[in-house]
């Protein structure tokens, strides 16, 4: 009369292939985790770049022509005979982030102080317009050229975008995965 159950190797081929089956189940929901996360990231950077051009425009319209300051800290300034609106870049608190401030100070105090966050690789550009004719004349146009990088894709160098144009240089074209593309953002608003 034979036994009936299982022999050690039967037993051991068993729980060697759960095992297996275990450990391609935790890799694939790390990835997707991983995936997930960096997807929340990114789409939040969008939402604050979509709240930061928003109020970019609302700005302009405001309060006119902004100067765009050499100093790097401050992006733009529009002064008035009250108040003073900044906007400014810098690193956020976590690794992967990059805080564009807007401030508005009256009479020197500061009575409002808007952050948004955008990923680290992000790109921001403004370009005060001019006539396309050569004469250096005030177009009244001001561009916000802004490109939210996602996680592992280079961003490029905004060194020869004319927002303006709206399409891409040749030496930009190169950088830029056309999948990609739609990550460019220009807002042109008239003053």
């Amino acid at each position: 009369m034979k036994k009936q159950g299982f022999t050690l190797v039967e037993l051991i081929a068993v729980i060697g292939v759960m095992a297996i089956i275990l450990g391609f189940t935790v890799v694939m929901f790390t990835q997707l985790f991983d995936f997930q996360q960096n997807n929340e990231e990114y789409t939040e950077g969008v939402r604050a770049a979509d709240r930061l051009v928003a109020e970019f425009r609302s700005d302009v319209r405001t309060y006119g022509k902004p100067e765009i300051p050499s100093d790097g800290k401050v992006l733009l300034r529009w002064k008035t005979e009250s108040e003073t609106i900044d906007y400014m870049a810098e690193p956020g608190e976590f690794p992967d982030q990059l805080n564009v401030i807007r401030t508005v100070r009256k009479e020197g105090q500061q009575i409002l102080y808007e952050v948004y966050r955008l990923p680290e690789r992000s790109v921001l550009h403004f370009v005060d317009g001019t006539d396309s004719d050569d004469t250096g004349k005030d177009a009244g146009l001001v561009a916000l050229s802004l490109w939210i990088t996602p996680k592992g894709i280079e961003a490029p160098k905004p060194d020869g975008l004319n927002p303006f144009d709206r399409t891409l240089p040749p030496s930009l074209e190169k950088q830029v995965d056309p999948k990609y593309a739609g990550n460019w953002r220009t807002i042109v608003v008239r003053y």
